[in-house]
This record gives structure tokens, C-alpha cells and sequence, in this order.
């Protein structure tokens, strides 16, 4: 979690839609993609991942390149927020890394979601290694120096040892409702559009860290189910006074993937 924190505080430098409150408000909506198959445009390319070595559903693109069987949800999530946990007939194929915005808009006083956008990386490999921490912090400092946003992916990227992009998250309404997207297509897959199943306050500063959630993939290939973890950032003022005013609040999560 600790450096889940740490990036997310320096995040917020690297947005620049993200003011230093950490968050700003304009006053038009944004445009949402109009298909899963619609990814936002991004100033930064990472280099891709080796062969992979595991297996993962066509739609998941690009694969993990180890073993990642040593892997469980279950030491991240503790034993009263179970319900996050997915069933047992589906197994883990990939765990990421995401940061980005959750979007909100001013309705009655009160910021209400309007989605999220984030980019998706690759640390199915690296996430149980107690080094990793130490190296993230590293590329923090290092990005203190310079204030870029693709500066921060590229040196995340390099200091998770072969992490990469691996997905686009956003949201759309290609079902007929508000839904999350995970769009695999910069790594050579499908799509999933997922619903929630569970939501829980998360349980370190619920008022600034977003809800961990459960979700199902109700559309696409790339995965089953997708849990939204160790959350930090992302929750909006508790009221606004502009309606229709949108809000961009920079965030970071981990996301795991069943299939």
C-alpha cells in the first residue's frame, strides 16, 4: 500500500488536468469513448513486455513472461473484505498496476461519479518482490526533478523490472449503462466491460482513497471477473456549489485479473 501512496501523491503532478488541491474543476463534461474499442490518446509509449510464459485468454493481450502462481489476492485484501475475493473456479492471469482520474460532475450540491480514465501496467511479476517498494521510491525521487507525465510512466515502467502498459481503463455506455472498460488493445487484446458486484469503503482513509470493488466481466474476453484494490486517492470533496461543474481527481489502484 505504502507505495501505492507514494505514486498516487506524485500523480497528482502528472496530470495536468489535476490542479494542486489535488483537484480541479471545468466546467464542460468531458466526451466519453463511444465503444470499448475507443482508447484515449496517451502521450507516452512503453516498450513491450518479453515472451510470455503463462497462459491467459486471448483477450487478455500481452502475458505475463514468469510464473505467477505465487500470487494471491487473498495477502492483500484482509480477512473481513473477503467478499472481494472471486470464485474459486476462476484463476489469476495478470496483476496491474493503474493510475489516472476518477471523474465526477456536481449534481445537487454533491459530487457524483462520472467514471474514471487510467492507464493499466503490467506487475504480475514483480508484485510479491519486497524490493519493488525501494525501487518505486527511486523513481519517484527521480521524477521529482522533472515534472512530466511520461517521464513518471516510462521511469515506473523501468523500475518495475518489465512492467508495461498493459491496458486503457475508462468508461462507456456501449451496454446502455455507465460501465467500466478495460481495453487491452495497446497490448494486443480484447476488452472487458465490467459490473459491480461489491463495492467496500476502503479500509485506510475512506475519505480520501477510493472503494475497493468486486467486478464482473459482463462483455468481451479479457477477463472474468477484476478486483480494484489498495486504493489511493480519488474521492472527491464532500460537497460543490457549480452545477454540472465536472471534477478530475487523480488516483491509483491495483487491479487483478480472473479468468
Amino acid at each position: 500500500m505504502h507505495f501505492l501512496l507514494k505514486l498516487a501523491t506524485v500523480a497528482f503532478a502528472a496530470f495536468p488536468a489535476v490542479s494542486a488541491a489535488p483537484w480541479s474543476v471545468s466546467p464542460a463534461p468531458w466526451p466519453a469513448p463511444s465503444a470499448p474499442w475507443s482508447v484515449p490518446s496517451a502521450p507516452w509509449q512503453v516498450s513491450p513486455a518479453p515472451s510470455p510464459v503463462s497462459s491467459a485468454p486471448s483477450g487478455q493481450g500481452t502475458q505475463p513472461h514468469c510464473n505467477i502462481s505465487a500470487s494471491h489476492l487473498t495477502t492483500d485484501v484482509p480477512a473481513n473484505l473477503s467478499s472481494l475475493i472471486p470464485p474459486s473456479s476462476v484463476s489469476l492471469i495478470q496483476v496491474t498496476v493503474g493510475f489516472g482520474t476518477q471523474n465526477y460532475t456536481c449534481t445537487n450540491g454533491k459530487y457524483v461519479s462520472a467514471g474514471a480514465v487510467a492507464q493499466l501496467f503490467d506487475i504480475s511479476c514483480v508484485q510479491n518482490v519486497p524490493a519493488i517498494s525501494c525501487e518505486l521510491t527511486q523513481a519517484i525521487h527521480q521524477l521529482e526533478q522533472q515534472a512530466s507525465g511520461e517521464t513518471f510512466l516510462n521511469l515506473v515502467a523501468a523500475k518495475l523490472g518489465g512492467g508495461y502498459k498493459l491496458a486503457d481503463h475508462y468508461f462507456d455506455t456501449s451496454i446502455g449503462t455507465l460501465s467500466p472498460v478495460f481495453n487491452f488493445q495497446v497490448s494486443h487484446g480484447g476488452f472487458v466491460i465490467g459490473k459491480k458486484l461489491v463495492d467496500v469503503p476502503a479500509p485506510v482513509n475512506p475519505a480520501v482513497n477510493v472503494d475497493w470493488l468486486q467486478l464482473q466481466g459482463v462483455s468481451g474476453n479479457a477477463a472474468k471477473y477484476v478486483i480494484r484494490e489498495e486504493t489511493a486517492g480519488g474521492q472527491p470533496p464532500s460537497s460543490c456549489s457549480v452545477a454540472n461543474a465536472t471534477l478530475e481527481v487523480a488516483y491509483a489502484a491495483k487491479y487483478w485479473f480472473f479468468a
